[in-house]
């Protein structure tokens, strides 16, 4: 598996001219980016969605909140309802 590093030397980061004027830290999240992407090309769309739920989960959880949302009991809106007037 690449690493960061590996990625900041990925001739897609070299050759973009963003990206090679950019400060350092803004192509590592480049390259993080270019990382996650490749590592998300070959699994299924199934396995995408539950690591992506898996990450927000943990990127939420600190600040208190939940990824999900309880809409039970609300109802159910009709094709064509104008909401705010």
């Amino acid at each position: 598996m690449k690493t960061v590093q590996d990625y900041l030397n990925d001739p897609r980061l070299l050759n973009d001219p963003d990206v090679t004027g950019a400060l350092e830290t803004i192509k590592e999240i480049y390259a993080i980016r270019l990382k996650i992407q490749d590592e998300a090309a070959d699994m299924p769309l199934n396995e995408k969605i539950e690591s992506l739920n898996k990450e927000a989960e943990l990127f939420l959880a600190p600040m208190g909140r939940t990824l999900y949302f309880d809409l039970a009991g609300q109802g159910k809106q009709e094709p064509g309802t104008v909401i705010g007037d």
